[in-house]
């Protein structure tokens, strides 16, 4: 609840004459005996002479009342020798001090004040969430769903396949391997070189045979099961081909546009693929795929 006060000023009344002549005759006869003038008090105490005067003769106006004729009368009278006690019972009759009155006049309804309080609050609130909420979700959707499409090659496990089978007749899967080509975005990789060409390896006079085609760039890793690799690049589309006497650890980057051969047999790279890198291997043991 609020309430608005003002100060009720009350302004004295002229001091009565009577009381005003005697105080005035007793400035009068203590300037006399004090051997001193008007003119020489008012230089003194750098006030007008009409001033003096009307303080000695009781001739006081209600422009003479207040804390202006308090102070005359108190240094008139300190310069003339006069206690300050009897000083302050002059000025208490002639221009009593009286405290302004404090009279409320307006009130405010415990309901309005509350009513602005939390109005106030909520405006608060509202601007802060108006705020941090398009801040917190461009934080968490700024992305636009991009950045889980990107993933490493090396995350998936590699899978190591005993046989090799037709899963599906070959013009089913061309056309699966185009078609997630069109949909699926190129792996971001580190790559020490690219290589537009096989790299050539020496034919060995018996072992496995991998038959790599490609539609569409993809990073390739061959390597022998002594660590020995015999390829290691960024591959353009095209036909490739390793033979090794030794079983292959096989890494495709980008599944969906590859087909692969395994001795002369489609191999289906579904079966060995996550998020479209394929990991497999060729025999454990030479003839074996």
């Amino acid at each position: 609840m609020s309430t608005r006060v003002t100060l009720d000023v009350q302004v004295p009344a002229v001091p009565d004459r009577e009381e005003a002549a005697r105080i005035g005759a007793a400035l009068s006869i203590a300037r006399q005996a004090a051997g001193l003038s008007l003119a020489q008090c008012a230089a003194r105490l750098s006030v007008p002479v009409p001033v003096l005067r009307r303080l000695e003769e009781g001739a006081l106006s209600p422009l003479d009342s207040g804390v202006f004729l308090r102070g005359h009368l108190r240094s008139y009278g300190l310069l003339l020798g006069i206690d300050r006690a009897t000083l302050d019972d002059y000025a208490q009759r002639l221009a009593p001090a009286i405290p302004p009155a404090l009279v409320a006049n307006g009130r405010m309804p415990s309901a309005r004040y509350a009513l602005e309080r939390y109005l106030r609050a909520g405006s608060y609130i509202a601007m802060t969430i108006a705020i941090v909420a398009p801040l917190m979700w461009f934080i968490m959707h700024g992305d636009n769903g991009v950045g889980p499409r990107l993933q490493a090659i090396d995350s998936a496990p590699v899978a190591v396949v005993p046989d090799v089978s037709v899963s599906a007749p070959r013009a089913a899967s061309q056309s699966r391997a185009s078609a997630a080509a069109a949909q699926q975005p190129l792996l971001a990789a580190m790559t020490p070189f690219v290589s537009t060409e096989a790299e050539a390896s020496p034919a060995p006079t018996s072992g496995h045979t991998l038959q790599l085609t490609l539609d569409a760039p993809s990073w390739v890793e061959v390597t022998r099961s002594d660590g020995q690799r015999l390829e290691y690049a960024l591959l353009q589309p095209g036909d490739y081909r390793w033979e090794s006497s030794a079983s292959l650890h096989v890494l495709i980057g980008n599944a969906a546009a590859a087909r692969v051969s395994v001795d002369g047999k489609p191999y289906a790279l579904r079966d060995t693929s996550a998020n479209n890198v394929a990991r497999f291997s060729i025999g454990t043991a030479p003839g074996n795929a």
